[in-house]
């Protein structure tokens, strides 16, 4: 199973956790210009896969992003430039998960039962 961490280049994934720790005002344009450079069939592959793994009718209620927009996502539709906001939320989420970045996260409390 190819994951996220092997698809963006290893900088990337340096940045990512340390922009979940810290304030960084330009890593969305990071993370959005390192997927559009990411090979797409990789990409899809890996969405793909942490999609089999995970709802993705609840990854798509936990990030706000709608059950066609995910379906989109999960089938290589939403790839694109004009979609890049709702597949970065995605490609974000598999981050957090494949480096354990989110037990390093301070959650508010208000926040706790919220679906992640």
């Amino acid at each position: 199973m190819l994951k996220m961490i092997d698809v963006l280049e290893q900088h990337l994934v340096q940045n990512f956790k340390y922009a979940l720790t810290s304030s960084t005002s330009n890593f969305d344009d990071q993370l959005s210009q390192g997927i559009l450079n990411a090979p797409e069939l990789q990409l899809h592959h890996a969405l793909s896969s942490f999609l089999l793994e995970h709802n993705p009718l609840e990854v798509a209620h936990a990030l706000d992003i709608s059950p066609e927009r995910i379906q989109a996502i999960q089938s290589g539709a939403a790839l694109s430039h004009e979609n890049i906001n709702d597949t970065a939320k995605v490609v974000s989420l598999c981050l957090a998960l494949e480096t354990d970045t989110l037990a390093q996260v301070d959650i508010a409390d208000s926040l706790q039962d919220y679906p992640i």
